[in-house]
Order: structure tokens, then sequence, then C-alpha cells
């Protein structure tokens, strides 16, 4: 009773939110974390193996017994965009996660003309004269308490955004729950950016990224035939941003975008992965040898070009 309250204000509260944000200020926060998760379509909310609940779900950390750290290494784009990212989950009694991104685009050139008073020709040429980066830091800590029956999980989350010559920082929070509907099924929700999050630059700019709702379902179950171990995601994001085209269903101000992945354990020591993203497939590995997990991703995409992910964690 106590769940589905929570589960209920949550929900209210988003759909009482006005539309004041920066339609798309968010985007650094939504490039999620995990190997595994990206393979899985980007699911992460029910997750309870991902190293980066601070990022998806933090309540989960009531379920995780364990030390986890991965440092994970992505190229989007056939190596435009770079995405770093280190992650633990550590503690005895009362468990804390941390995630650690940085997100780069590295040596963009400055061109000039030559003779700058004269329009662009063979004999007037642009010329690299300098290089600058675009990078992106963030850092989310998760935190988890439960009140009775209920799981409640903190996100604190700080950025520092450097886009050629401009800097911001930026800072918000996510709360989130879940909750078992049956042994074999768990429902989670995360309202992201509760209270907004905002994005000051140094030029004056200040940039407001509206609450969104996220909600993700699981199911374990035994694949007939093989009898192998699976579990099945199915997760929604709602968005506040009046999306229109962008978005995989738009309804008024209100959008949302699908993703969906499928996890089959063929051995003890092999995990497969299966997704799909929004409009992409996602697929990949996960080999455990002793207390060491090697994570591997791939994304196909027909618009842009493929990403890939890499990872290796440590289990203590």
């Amino acid at each position: 009773m106590k769940a589905t309250k929570l589960l209920l204000i949550m929900i209210i509260l988003f759909l009482s939110l006005e539309l004041s944000a920066t339609k798309y200020a968010g985007e650094i926060f939504q490039l999620g974390a995990g190997v595994r998760n990206y393979a899985l379509g980007n699911c992460g909310l029910t997750d309870v193996n991902s190293t980066s609940t601070a990022f998806w779900n933090p309540a989960l950390l009531n379920l995780v017994t364990e030390n986890r750290f991965e440092l994970m290494h992505a190229e989007e784009y056939t190596g435009l965009l770079t995405y770093d990212t280190a992650s633990a989950i550590w503690g005895k009694t009362n468990k804390l996660s941390i995630v650690l991104c940085r997100i780069g685009i590295d040596n963009i050139p400055l061109t000039e003309l030559e003779n700058p008073d004269e329009p662009i020709s063979g004999e007037n040429r642009p010329y690299k004269y300098s290089s600058v980066n675009n990078s992106d830091i963030i850092v989310y800590f998760g935190l988890a308490r439960k009140f009775g029956e209920v799981n409640i999980g903190i996100t604190p989350k700080f950025a520092y955004r450097n886009l050629a010559k401009e800097n911001g920082q930026g800072f918000g929070a996510d709360i989130s729950s879940f909750f078992r509907l049956n042994a074999n099924s768990i429902l989670a929700i995360k309202l992201r950016d509760f209270f907004t999050t905002h994005i000051l630059w140094g030029n004056g700019t200040h940039e407001i990224v509206n609450p969104s709702l996220d909600a993700e379902i699981n199911y374990r179950f035994t694949l007939p035939g093989l009898k192998k171990r699976s579990i099945a995601y199915l997760r929604t994001e709602i968005f506040s941003e009046d999306r229109d085209e962008s978005a995989s269903l738009a309804l008024g101000p209100f959008s949302l975008d699908y993703h969906a992945g499928y996890e089959i354990t063929l051995h003890s020591a092999v995990d497969i992965f299966f997704g799909y993203d929004i409009t992409n497939v996602t697929t990949g590995l996960s080999l455990h040898i002793q207390n060491w997990d090697i994570n591997y991703s791939f994304e196909y995409d027909n618009v842009l070009e493929n990403s890939h992910r890499i990872s290796v964690g440590l289990k203590l």
C-alpha cells in the first residue's frame, strides 16, 4: 500500500510540472552507464547486477551484497565522441555508489581564411590555427534508504561543462524506488531532475532541465527448451519538453521513448545480451573469470555510426 502511494505521488508530481526547461539541456545526463545496460537497450532501473546503480537506481543498493568496481571506455560515431566512466559500489551495511563520467570530443580544429576580407576560394583557403576540446565531467552519487517496506534511492549529480571557450556547472538530483511484484518481477520508477537541474554558464546563460519520468519492469524466467536463465526488460522514458517528432511517441507537451532488453545466461561464465534502444538494435556479452567481468556492447545505428563499449569489472 505504501509503495502504491509513493508511485502515485511521483506520477502526480511529474504531471503537474510547468514546461519551463531549455529543450535538450539534459542530454548529457541521458547517455546511460554500464556496458551491460547499454547492450540491454539502455535498460537498468531494475538491473540488480549493474555496477552503475548510482546512475540507474540507487534504491537497488538494498539488494546488493558484494562490493563492485568497473572501468568503461566507449567510442561513439567512429570515435568522434569518447565516453569513459568509473563506477563503484562499496560498504558493509549501508552501500554507497558512485559513477564518474567524462564525455569528450577532442581536438576540434578552429580555422580561418588566409585573407578574412575575401571569400573562400582555391587561392583563399581556410587553415587550422588552433584546436579546442569539448568535454563534460559528471559525477553521480547513489544513496539508498529503506522506510518500512519502501526502498528509496537518491542520486545527487554534478556536472562541469567545457565547450570550446565557455564553461559551466550543473547540479541536480534524481529520486527512485523499486517494488517487487512477485518472486520473478521487479517494477522500478525514477523521477529524474525532480527539483529541476540547473546549468549555469560563465557567460551568464542559465539552462534548466525539466524533470522526467522513467519506469521499467523486468521478468525472470527459464527459457523453454534450452533451460537457460533469462531476464526480459521493458523501459519507458517520459519527457516534458515538447519533443514532437524527435520522440518515439508525442502526446502534446509530453513524449515517450522506449527501450527493451533481453539477457540469457548461456553458461556460468557467459551472459549474452540483446536490446532495442529507441530506434537502434544493441547486443553484447559478459565473460566472468573468477571475480572479474569483461563486458562488451555494440549498437547498430543506420543513420549515424555504430557504437562500441567495453569495460572491466571486479567483484569483492
